[in-house]
């Protein structure tokens, strides 16, 4: 027999003669024959096709081809565009080659089909790229592989059982990496063929035992005799004497028979990979070629020296050996495979038997068993039989993974990404290690380092230090060089503990509110349970679909489960297609609504997404399975969740595909179809039996129509394998406990987080703000551990591979030689798509490094957390705003960082993280990407010299002698270059703020200049050009955004007035001279103070002459005047202290100037003269003409005196100066007390008044001391009076007027005042007016026993008389009325309740007050809380009643009464309501000593008092605004006043200036008639008519022609009220129309009246414009009428009779009355008949018919209800103040601001921050304590997330002194939710509210007010009341200018030192640290404000008296020269 060997490409080595000739020539060769016996003929296993596949596609569509040579730098977009030029290519993949340096790698490219393929084929195998050649071909499928894996080892079992002569290799199997033909056969000396591929079995036995394998310690074990030694290494025959390796081909047949093989023969033998070539050269120059497929084995083939193995020598003298070549496994030069490492061989294996356990060398040729002998392999036959294939399959498979092992790497990007995590954990467990080491963990030397998946191994340090053991999570790169580590490298992570840090307090942002939608996304999940089998039930099921056999889906006949489903259906649909939101980031696992290609919704579960936003889903009441966008998906309702899963998915069970395929063939899957056909529509049943369940698989048995077992069936017909039936077994008690469960069971990290808290995380993963992955560095030791336990469990087990079973499954995946978790995300043939739960990447991870999931992945949860930043989602970050996330959060450079917890949502947790600096990143980054707004104050203002020397200006614009502007700039030309320059590149509008800079352009020149906005009204803007002083009103199309560089310029101008001037000396004419001086050169001179504005000035002209002297000498009468007037009122303190005790003051009084300073003085008392009444003792009492009364407040006095006592540790004595105020000793009790300075007796002693007593005594000059500024800030507590009475009180009533004194609390009501003393009228505390007793007039119950003599009978008995008249009871107290002052004072007001403008009411409102009547209110609110009962009042008598909106209880007055339910007026606010009795309690006398709060107002009646026009305009400007209210005169409780606002200067006027208000139109009674046509009829009684005579027509044509080209011009969708009249588009023409609303059915619907026609109609908002005033002066045209004469009755007939007479006629209409506008006319048609009687005619014969159908009155729809001013909502209260000491309020369910703790200084000296400034003397301050700051930003934002997502709740009301969660925003980038306290509520449900932490107040809607959580009352309040150190107002009231400059001290840290206490105010020194080049320098704040003329200092008084003293001589002299009589 000869011995033929082929090549691939079927070349013969032998020529056709030489086989001819041994064959005995052509005679005997039939190629026929040849070909019938060739078991491969036909097939296409020859030439360019052998490779061509099987089968035109896999089941998912395409065919593969395997593609070698392709360039590294190659991508696969790359790859795809190539192959797409000659064909559909589906998908590419470009795998990572094993071999490095080679510079190309391989892939596998999919086309659509085979035509495709070999049009690839052609045009691209062996084409060039660069240097690279492309090599193309049809790649194998796993079927192919399998079956050629059979052949190889049938082939071996066929030749194992020829002689050991003829022995091939017993244990090669082919390579599955091979894409050879599996071609070598053996052909005999006849010419027959016998092939090694042959599929025939010769028996049934066992497999042929072989040698077991030699023993190397490593490489791959290629062959029992020899190893290739590389690419084609040469051997020379000669080494061995001749032959193949010493015989060569001669072990076959003789030499002798062959002697065409000399030994002598060159031969070259190269190895690649698993084949062998044997290359040779006979004598006669023929050339043989052998190809061994497989790992052959020629050992025993050879005879001589080597048979057996290798000699060591030759392995020795092998340069390749001792090097440790290493082939790759690439393709080599000759298409075979590279080799392995070479190493040499050792011993035997040995192996216990299988049967036996005896040591044996056998193993199965098969599956490799290991046996003893033969004889115990066939007795174990039986027994192993079963389990031979299944094993054999198994090697194979590792062998397949292992030459086809895919390395899939990141891109570069992430790559950087993925260190810094594993250093955290690797430095941890380097810690932990040192103490303790795993025994079941092998701790390398200088191993490998732990990298997180996808981290590279090449990533090192610079300067050769390799990076430190670490683990990185996907995506970190490390910048900095690791420290120096140790030679020893664990191979698991470390421990480690995050370290803290903290922050400082960030601003918040506020967002949107969130729909319902969005709240139903943020706060629910999804769940549905799914019907199920159980194991053992037998059940009668629908069968839907059938996928294959391993997925049938079936459903439960139930026909109400059904109906709910369909049911369902129908709703998701409704719904869900109006829906448009979206599920941004679907979650795997949970569970949607989807919409299917037929456009319903229906429910379905997410199996997996991928990056392209399409997610696989099930739809899990029919169970098929597709792919959708994520836009397709919607969240579920909770309603729709009830119904459980209906799809019943399940798998045969005990059967399996056909050779060992991982998936079912076409065949099987049609014949399970045609078995069991879908039943759905007929609803037969088949017969299910649920077998087993295998974790979510439930394996059944299904009897088809005939009663067939539908699996065995399979099995017969050869589709299908047999498998061993699923069994429910018991868990292994030893060992890894393997669970089946998905990833999303586990747990998550930031479910134990809290909201609002902060945590420290490294971010692994990114992709935007919106989607982050993050590991919780808390967690880090837990971490460690789980990692070192993860490692130990998966190094455990015994498998080698693991295929997941579905999409979600949680798996452990290898990746750089670690184990991790990770959940499935999709599932290809040999490999999954993973997701490393813990580090948040995504990898392609083969079968072979996947093992399945243990009870241990339970232990932990998942360390990594999918996170969003808050307020930056998916569709609002743009590149710019991701740039700056990933700078602030360090992609480039990762780090730890802080975060706060807001909540989850979507499956994510949102975050907000937080820069170094402390700032929140969703607060950060608004600001950075929002410019800044420069006001006008920001830049710097010229100035004058203060010396007063003279300053060249220019006057520029003059608007009066008290305010011109001065050009004094040196900068305007280039001031005016750069705006130019900025306005020719910036070309859009602005829309800017009041107090705000911009640029302008002047309309005259069109230029552009700097200004300042004065207002802002709807499109126009009032500007003041800052460089020129002159305003101009322009539009917003002529405004620029002002930039920032331009404010280094100061502003050029100055605002100035003329020193000396007064108003009366501007006369026309004179004016008119000053306005000539325009454009003038002057010199100015300063007067003033620089820091005033305007500044005074004098001003001088060139001639050195003075205007401001010219002008003052026209007019000396005036001059000495105003000096006169201005001199006594800087003398009034003096002059009064000594009124006050009848002694002349010595001293002169003082005069002074614009520049005269004030000394340290007493504040006065604080009495009010608006009727409240103060509590009050008789402290000094001389007779009821002058007494001294103390004004008694809670815990002033005591304060006062414990202050006091600081004085004597003054030991320096003062020598004071009359009418100063000074600290002075009483004799009586030696304590200090304040005192001012009356007269000095001598030069040692003076006599002092104590201003808090009343009282006067001598002191010695070391009984007193100099006033500190601190001592002032309380004013005086002694009051000078007299009783208030007609005249002068007698003696006599001295002793009555103790008696009555005497007891008890007084109080007293100032009356008037005159000088320094007040007249006042005195109470008791049960109500009596001791005035009233003393004078005989008071009419309380029981007098004393004096007054029967001194009572006047006849007054007595008119009061008694007057009390019978009324239901109050005789004696009880009234509360007083409000005394508003006539004397043209403005007072400010808040204006509460509008019935008209003829009758409105005003709330009293300063400051001081609205304190007053916050506590006054606590106080009545806790009364009413201890009083259970509630009380009967009659009419006329005061009460306090609970305001249900508020809760608040209130002073109120019992208007009307009915039962139980009483109107009463709230006494206070003036709104009238309805109560019950159980709102009403008894008022106590203690509060009616206020006087009503309201007062009863009118404007002038010059102006439509009740025009509706006017009346919304008016409450338009004075809405939530204080009014200035002058009372011009009183009638009765009615007061006449004018009202001004801050940007109204006389609201009346204003409003006479308006249009006139729309008039309806009202037809004159009995008047002509009118011509008219019918439009539109409700009944008899309401219906419209449209009046169509020439004047009428004229007017409405007109009307029409404006309306339409008004409405040209864009505008605002209007939001309209009730009765409101509008301008709204007709549907039918589409043209706009005046309409009054009827009805607001909604935001977007409004039920409208057409007034020019009388028709109505529903129309949408977006289609509604609010009303120019200019369309209100033309009347309407449509009236409404009813007919006059008719009755009620409304028969149909008369109706239609009605209708036929009116329809399209002309009328003539006659009004015979007229109520409101409804017109009761008579209509007559053309000929002039009476329709009327004809209309009654008809109802007149109905009503004698019977069963005449007529209409009820019912249902005709209603006349529209006329406009009716609604009452009050809400009365109002003001601010805490001194209600904070009060009981808590019980009868309010909020949180109190009683119940708050406060912050107190720990110290005398500490840091602080202002947060809010009214004046110094009224300030607030936060302690800069950092950790208290991130406290209250950690709780902001926990609020914010509360608030936001909390709706309003409109029946929520606050009641003063209640405690709330309040909105404030200053701009849109700066705004959120802060703790407040309700301080006052007003009637239109709005609320004035204090932030607690910062100070300061706004008035806010009640939608913008949340309930206060108990959660956010356990931070203490943050801000405190403070008052500066050291200064004191100017001229005793601060100015604006002093608040600004402290304003610049706002919000920076300082240093405080507290200095005094005055009650809840703290007075502090406060210094800044000033860095400087010379150093850091302090700067007293204190000290800033006096520097800068805005304050002055305690410690000048001295001087200051000095001063004052000299400017009072020489203002004396000069007096004299002007008035030499005086």
């Amino acid at each position: 027999m000869l011995i033929i060997f082929y090549k691939e490409d079927d070349e013969k080595l032998l020529s056709f003669a030489d086989i001819m000739a041994s064959n005995g020539g052509l005679d005997s060769w039939n190629p026929m024959q040849d070909d019938h016996l060739d078991q491969e003929f036909n097939m296409y296993d020859r030439g360019p096709g052998k490779d061509m596949p099987k089968r035109g596609a896999d089941r998912y569509g395409g065919v593969t081809l395997y593609v070698t040579g392709i360039p590294n730098e190659f991508t696969e977009e790359g790859l795809m565009n190539t192959f797409s030029k000659v064909g559909k290519c589906v998908e590419v993949k470009k795998m990572k080659s094993k071999v490095e340096g080679l510079g190309y790698t391989y892939g596998f490219v999919k086309m659509a089909t085979v035509t495709d393929c070999e049009k690839a084929i052609r045009e691209y195998h062996e084409f060039s790229i660069g240097n690279f050649k492309l090599r193309v071909k049809f790649a194998r499928t796993d079927e192919e592989r399998n079956r050629q894996a059979k052949q190889t080892q049938e082939e071996a079992e066929f030749l194992s059982s020829l002689g050991s002569h003829r022995r091939s290799n017993t244990h090669s199997k082919a390579s599955s990496g091979s894409e050879s033909d599996g071609g070598s056969h053996i052909m005999s000396r006849s010419g027959e063929k016998i092939m090694f591929g042959g599929k025939k079995r010769f028996d049934d036995g066992p497999p042929t035992l072989q040698q077991a394998p030699l023993k190397r310690p490593g490489g791959s074990q290629l062959s029992m005799r020899f190893h290739s030694m590389g690419r084609g290494r040469d051997i020379s025959p000669k080494q061995n004497g001749g032959g193949l390796l010493g015989i060569g081909p001669q072990d076959f047949y003789p030499p002798d028979q062959h002697p065409g093989y000399a030994g002598d023969a060159p031969m070259r033998i190269t190895s690649n990979g698993d084949h062998r070539y044997v290359q040779g050269r006979n004598e006669m120059g023929g050339h043989f070629r052998g190809n061994f497929r497989g790992r052959g084995n020629m050992g025993n083939n050879i005879e001589g020296p080597y048979q057996g193995g290798y000699r060591e020598e030759w392995h020795m003298n092998n340069p390749y050996q001792k090097q440790g070549y290493r082939g790759g496994r690439g393709r080599s030069p000759r298409g075979g495979r590279g080799g392995q490492t070479v190493k040499p061989a050792t011993e035997i294996t040995t192996r216990p038997c299988a049967r036996c356990k005896t040591t044996g060398s056998l193993q199965c040729s098969r599956c490799k068993t290991p046996y003893c002998s033969p004889e115990c392999q066939k007795e174990h036959w039986p027994e192993h039989r079963p389990h031979c294939v299944d094993i054999a399959k198994k090697l194979e498979e590792d062998e397949f993974e292992s030459r086809f092992e895919v390395d899939i790497g990141d891109d570069a990007a992430s790559k950087e990404m993925k260190a810094y995590a594993r250093t955290i954990v690797q430095e941890q467990y380097s810690k932990q290690s040192a103490q303790q080491m795993s025994p079941q963990v092998s701790q390398p030397t200088n191993g490998p380092s732990q990298v997180s998946p996808g981290v590279r191994r090449d990533q090192t340090r610079s300067q050769g230090v390799r990076p430190q053991s670490s683990q990185a999570s996907p995506g970190v790169r490390q910048s900095q060089p690791s420290p120096q580590q140790s030679s020893k490298e664990s191979s698991v992570p470390p421990k480690a503990s995050p370290a803290p840090s903290s922050s400082v307090p960030p601003s918040r942002v506020r967002s949107s509110p969130p729909t319902e939608s969005q709240r139903l996304n943020s706060s629910w999940v999804a769940k549905i349970t799914m019907k199920q089998l159980e194991v053992g039930q037998e059940s009668q099921l629908v069968l839907v679909d059938i996928d294959d056999p391993g997925r049938i889906i079936f459903q439960f006949p139930v026909m109400e489960d059904m109906q709910a489903l369909q049911d369902n259906d129908a709703r998701m649909k409704e719904v869900l297609d109006r829906d448009h939101t979206s599920v941004s980031a679907p979650a795997v696992g949970e569970f949607y609504a989807g919409q299917f290609v037929d456009g319903s919704w229906y429910r379905c579960r997410v199996d997996a997404c991928d990056l392209d936003r399409n997610v696989t889903v099930t739809y899990i009441d029919y169970g098929n399975k597709e792919m959708v966008p994520c836009s397709k998906l919607r969240k579920l309702r909770p309603e729709w969740c009830s119904l459980p899963g209906q799809a019943v998915i399940v798998a045969l069970d005990g059967v399996g595909p056909q050779m060992d395929s991982q998936f079912w063939s076409q065949q099987a899957v049609d014949r399970v179809k045609e078995l069991l056909p879908p039943t759905q529509m007929s609803m037969k049943m088949y017969q299910v039996t649920c077998t087993a369940r295998d974790g979510d698989r439930t394996l059944v048995k299904v009897l088809d129509a005939n009663g067939q077992d539908v699996g065995e069936t399979l099995i017969n017909s050869g589709l299908a394998a047999k498998t061993t039936p699923q069994t429910k077994t018991t868990p292994q008690t030893r060992g890894p406990q393997f669970i089946d469960i998905d990833a999303k069971e586990l747990a998550s990290l930031c479910e134990g987080w809290t909201v609002g808290e902060r945590y420290l995380v490294l971010i692994t993963e990114r992709e935007g703000p919106h989607n982050l992955h993050a590991q919780g560095l808390q967690a880090i030791d837990m971490f460690a551990q789980f990692f070192n336990e993860v490692q130990e469990e998966c190094s455990a087990m015994q498998m080698e591979l693991y295929r997941p079973k579905r999409v979600g499954e949680l798996v452990y995946g290898l990746y750089d030689n670690n184990w991790y978790r990770a959940e499935v995300l999709s599932l290809s043939g040999q490999a999954a798509k993973v997701f490393f739960i813990d580090y948040g990447n995504c990898e392609l991870v083969p079968f072979k490094n996947l093992r399945q999931a243990t009870s241990l992945c339970q232990k932990q949860p998942v360390f990594c957390v999918p996170c969003q930043q808050v307020g930056l989602d998916a569709g609002t970050a743009n590149d710019k705003v991701e740039e700056i996330f990933n700078q602030l959060t360090y992609k480039d450079n990762p780090r730890e960082l802080s975060l706060v917890y807001k909540g989850r949502k979507e499956g994510k947790a949102v975050v907000d993280f937080l820069s170094d600096q402390g700032e929140l990143v969703s607060v950060l980054i608004p600001k950075i990407l929002t410019p800044t707004r420069v006001m006008a104050g920001d830049i710097e203002s010229l100035t004058f010299p203060e010396d007063g020397s003279p300053a060249s200006c220019v006057m520029m614009s003059i608007n009066s002698m008290a305010s011109f502007y001065v050009y004094r700039g040196t900068d305007l030309e280039k001031v005016m270059k750069e705006v130019a320059e900025i306005c020719a590149k910036d070309q859009s509008a602005y829309d800017p703020t009041v107090g705000e800079m911009v640029l302008g352009q002047f309309s005259e020149d069109k230029s552009w200049y700097r200004a300042k906005v004065l207002d802002v009204s709807g499109d126009e803007v009032m500007l003041l050009y800052t460089d020129f002083g002159n305003k101009e009103k322009v539009g917003k199309d002529a405004i620029r955004r002002f930039d920032p560089a331009l404010s280094k310029y100061p502003h050029q101008s100055v605002h100035c007035k003329m020193a000396s001037v007064t108003k009366s000396m501007e006369t026309p004419d004179l004016l008119q001279v000053f306005a000539s001086l325009y454009n003038q050169p002057v010199q100015i001179k300063l007067k003033g103070s620089n820091n005033t504005d305007p500044v005074e000035v004098e001003v001088v002209m060139e001639d050195g002459s003075s205007v401001n002297q010219t002008i003052v000498e026209l007019f000396p009468d005036e001059a000495t005047s105003a000096a006169s007037s201005t001199n006594q009122a800087a003398a009034s303190a003096t002059s009064s202290a000594a009124s006050s005790s009848g002694t002349a003051a010595t001293s002169p009084v003082t005069t002074g100037s614009t520049s005269t300073v004030s000394r340290l003085q007493f504040q006065k008392a604080a009495v009010p003269l608006d009727g409240s009444q103060l509590q009050c003792s008789i402290i000094e009492f001389t007779s009821l003409n002058s007494f001294h009364l103390q004004i008694i407040r809670k815990g002033e006095i005591e304060a006062l005196m414990t202050q006091l006592e600081k004085v004597g540790e003054d030991k320096t004595p003062y020598q004071p100066e009359v009418g100063d105020d000074v600290c002075a000793i009483y004799s009586l009790d030696s304590l200090w007390y304040r005192a001012r300075v009356l007269k000095q007796l001598d030069g040692n002693s003076y006599l002092v008044y104590f201003v808090d007593f009343g009282n006067s005594e001598n002191v010695a000059v070391s009984e007193i001391r100099k006033l500190k500024p601190e001592y002032v800030k309380l004013p005086c507590l002694a009051v000078h009076c007299r009783l208030s009475a007609p005249g002068p009180l007698s003696e006599d009533l001295n002793p009555k007027f103790g008696e009555l004194a005497m007891g008890g609390t007084l109080s007293f009501q100032a009356v008037s005042q005159e000088d320094d003393m007040y007249s006042v009228k005195m109470f008791r505390d049960d109500g009596v007016c001791i005035n009233d007793a003393l004078l005989g007039t008071s009419s309380f119950s029981t007098p004393p026993p004096v007054a029967a003599a001194s009572t006047n009978a006849g007054e007595v008995a008119k009061s008694q008389a007057a009390a019978k008249s009324e239901p109050v009871a005789a004696g009880k107290r009234k509360i007083p009325e409000f005394d508003m002052p006539m004397d043209g004072r403005k007072l400010p007001f808040l204006i509460t309740n509008i019935f008209s403008l003829g009758s409105f009411h005003a709330h009293y409102y300063t400051e001081e007050s609205r304190e007053r009547f916050t506590a006054f209110l606590e106080q009545i609110s806790v009364y009413c809380a201890g009083i259970p009962e509630p009380y009967s009042p009659a009419v006329g008598e005061e009460v306090c009643c609970q305001f249900s909106a508020t809760e608040q209880w209130l002073r109120a007055q019992v208007l009307q009464v009915e039962g139980d339910t009483y109107d009463v007026q709230f006494v206070d606010y003036g709104n009238i309501v309805k109560v019950q009795k159980e709102e009403i309690r008894k008022l106590d006398d203690s509060f009616t000593l206020m006087p009503k709060q309201a007062i009863h107002c009118s404007l002038s009646s010059s102006i439509d008092l009740n025009s509706p026009n006017l009346i919304e305009k008016f409450e338009e400007m004075v809405r939530n605004s204080i009014s200035f209210i002058v009372a011009v005169k009183k009638e009765s409780d009615l007061y006449e006043v004018k009202i001004s606002t801050e940007e109204v200067e006389d609201i009346t006027e204003r409003l006479r200036e308006l249009p006139a208000g729309f008039v309806p139109r009202v037809l004159t009674v009995n008047g002509p008639r009118e011509p008219c046509v019918f439009v539109d009829m409700d009944s008899f009684s309401s219906f419209y008519v449209q009046l169509v005579g020439p004047p009428y027509k004229e007017a409405l044509t007109d009307l029409e022609t404006k309306l339409e080209t008004f409405c040209q011009t864009p505008y605002i969708p209007y939001k309209a009220r009730d009765n409101e009249l509008v301008l709204t588009k007709f549907a039918v023409d589409g043209k706009w129309y005046r309409a009054r609303v009827l009805e607001v059915m909604d935001e977007s619907v409004y039920r409208v009246l057409f007034i020019d026609f009388g028709n109505k109609d529903l129309v949408e908002g977006g289609v509604l414009r609010e009303i120019d005033p200019t369309f209100l002066s033309v009347p309407n045209s449509g009236i409404h009428c009813k007919l006059a004469g008719l009755g009620e009755s409304e028969p149909v007939a008369a109706l239609q009779r009605f209708a036929e007479l009116t329809a399209n006629n002309l009328l003539q209409m006659e009004v015979v009355a007229v109520e409101g506008e409804l017109h009761e006319v008579v209509l007559f048609n053309q000929d002039g008949e009476n329709i009327n009687e004809q209309v009654l005619q008809t109802i007149q014969q109905c009503e004698l018919s019977t069963g005449s159908p007529s209409l009820e009155q019912n249902t005709q729809e209603a006349v529209p209800i006329k406009d009716t001013p609604q009452c009050a909502v809400t009365p109002t209260a003001t601010e805490v103040g001194a209600g904070s000491d009060s009981a808590p309020m019980v009868q309010s369910s909020n949180i109190r601001l009683s119940d708050m703790a406060h912050v107190t200084p720990p110290r005398e000296e500490f840091s602080v921050v202002i947060t809010s400034i009214d004046s110094p003397d009224e300030f607030f301050c936060q302690m800069a304590d950092q950790q208290a700051f991130a406290s209250l930003a950690l709780m902001m934002e926990s609020m914010m997330l509360y608030c936001e997502t909390e709706p309003s709740d409109p029946g929520q009301k606050y009641i003063v002194g209640d405690m709330c969660c309040a909105f404030y925003n200053c701009s849109s980038s700066d705004g959120g939710w802060y703790r407040s306290v309700v301080t006052e509520t007003f009637p239109n449900g709005s609320y004035n509210v204090q932030y607690v932490d910062f100070g300061n107040r706004a008035i806010l809607p009640g939608e913008q007010l949340r309930p206060m959580k108990p959660d956010f009352t356990e931070l203490p309040i943050l801000a405190f009341k403070s008052a500066l150190h050291g200064v004191i107002a100017p001229q005793g009231s601060w100015s604006n200018a002093a608040s600004e400059k402290l304003g610049q001290f706002l919000n920076q840290p300082l240093d405080a030192c507290l200095r005094d206490r005055w009650g809840d105010t703290l007075v502090l020194q406060l210094t800044q640290k000033v860095q400087e080049e010379a150093g850091v320098r302090e700067v007293d704040v204190g000290e800033y404000l006096v520097n800068a003329g805005v304050a002055e200092s305690e410690s000048n008084t001295a001087d200051e008296a000095a001063l004052i003293q000299q400017q009072i001589a020489a203002l004396q002299a000069k007096l004299k020269q002007l008035n030499p009589q005086t």
